[in-house]
This record gives C-alpha cells, sequence and structure tokens, in this order.
C-alpha cells in the first residue's frame, strides 16, 4: 500500500533536518578541537623566536577558519584578536631582524646625525662606529608600547622577560629593572615600575623615563604622559627602592 505524499515528505524532511544537525555539531566540535589545539600552541610559544610565533599564528589561523565554518561568532572573535597580536609581535621581530641585518650606509648615518634615533628617548645619545653622537628623539620610556621598549632594551642587551594576563615586560641588566605593564599592544604602559641602580636618586630615575623636570618630581604627585597626567609614587626601605607611574594597582 502506497504511503501518503505527506508522511513521505514528513520523514524526507526529517531526514534532512536530522543530517543538517549532525553536520552543525561536528563542525562545531571540529572548532573547539582546533580553538583548543590553538590555545595550547600559544601557551607553549616562545615570543622571541619568529618560527614558534608562525606556528601559532598557522594554529589560530585554522581555528578561525573551523569557528567562521561553525557559525561560532563568539571563538571566533576572540581567536582573531589573538591571532592579530601575535601577528604584529611577529611581524615587529622580523622588521628588526632585518634591520640588524643590514649595514649602515654612509647616507642612513649622515641622516641619523641630522635628524635623530627615533627609536630611542628624547634627551639621550649614542654614537655608532664612524659617526659623531646621534640625538635620541623617539618617545620617552613612559610613553612606548610593547614592542618599542622590547627593541629598546634588547638593543642594549637587558635581560627582558614577557607575560601576558596582564600583559607585562620586564627589562633588566643587573640591579637595575624596568617593569611596563600594558593594557593595550600600541600605547604607551599604564604602569612603569623603576628599580634603579644602587647610588642613583629615584627622582633621577624618573626624570630620564619620563623627561620631566627633576624639582617637579615628588611621590603623590603626577607626571604628564601621553595617556595623560600619570600618579607617581616612591617606595623607599633598606631592602627596596622603587617608583611607580601610572595605575600599579596594590
Amino acid at each position: 500500500m502506497r504511503r501518503p505524499l505527506c508522511e513521505s515528505t514528513a520523514k524526507t524532511t526529517l531526514l534532512v533536518l536530522a543530517a543538517a544537525l549532525i553536520g552543525g555539531c561536528a563542525e562545531n566540535r571540529r572548532c573547539r578541537a582546533e580553538r583548543d589545539r590553538a590555545q595550547e600552541i600559544v601557551k607553549a610559544m616562545d615570543s622571541k623566536s619568529t618560527d614558534s610565533l608562525r606556528v601559532a599564528v598557522a594554529a589560530l589561523t585554522t581555528a578561525i577558519d573551523a569557528c567562521d565554518a561553525a557559525k561560532m561568532g563568539a571563538e571566533k572573535n576572540q581567536l582573531t584578536e589573538a591571532k592579530n597580536t601575535i601577528g604584529a609581535h611577529l611581524a615587529h621581530l622580523e622588521k628588526r631582524a632585518k634591520r640588524k641585518s643590514e649595514k649602515l650606509t654612509p647616507e642612513q648615518l649622515r641622516k641619523l646625525e641630522q635628524e635623530g634615533d627615533p627609536t630611542c628617548p628624547k634627551g639621550q645619545g649614542y654614537k655608532q662606529p664612524g659617526s659623531k653622537e646621534i640625538r635620541c628623539t623617539g618617545p620617552q620610556l613612559i610613553d612606548m608600547s610593547r614592542d618599542a621598549a622590547n627593541e629598546y632594551f634588547s638593543s642594549r642587551k637587558y635581560r627582558i622577560t614577557e607575560s601576558d594576563g596582564p600583559a607585562r615586560l620586564r627589562a633588566e641588566q643587573g640591579a637595575e629593572v624596568y617593569v611596563f605593564t600594558y593594557d593595550a599592544p600600541n600605547t604607551g604602559p599604564k604602569c612603569l615600575e623603576l628599580y634603579p641602580l644602587p647610588g642613583l636618586p629615584l627622582v633621577e630615575a624618573v626624570g630620564r623615563a619620563t623627561g620631566a623636570r627633576l624639582e617637579k618630581l615628588k611621590s603623590g604627585g603626577t607626571v604628564k604622559t601621553v595617556r595623560g597626567e600619570a600618579t607617581l609614587l616612591f617606595e623607599e626601605s633598606d631592602k627596596k627602592m622603587v617608583a611607580k607611574i601610572g595605575s600599579c594597582g596594590g
């Protein structure tokens, strides 16, 4: 006996819906699996290795594609944000490596002598082999982005340690330590902690990092930065001397 058309159509519709549901579940599972895989790769990533950063970017790209196919917008947005941040850092390291491998021409040296070097803080200077004194024309330490601070201290052989959650960069050379804490990748730090060399007054360390006049600096006062006025606090004891600029918490 032939089944009514409506019964046959209903069964076909249910089969199609079931197949779509199963397919959707598979896509969701793939999105989550690729997301988890990418997160593990990012956790183990060496932020100083371009090869490690490239592997992380590739894993994030795969996860983004999987979550896009599954229409899982929240996961895709989080992965995209991570990829953009890591990709920008990778581009910075590649650019720095290329610049280091290139020997400065006489014309480039003359340009630095005439215009200054925008990669180091105003008020400072240095000499290149075969050059006169080169003035620094770049932002003060308190206004340096994470990548700019990394490049500046790395070029001066400081030991660099980076971490996330919050984004933090620590540069140290002997007893001298700078700790930058960021809430955005391309702006100055929300907090800069200075541990100066023994014998260097805190006000002088802050003056070098901010360009502020020393007579204007006092604990509880403020310092002008590109982000606005930042609170300045001094902590001095037999065991520790530290200046904190900005929103450092605690």
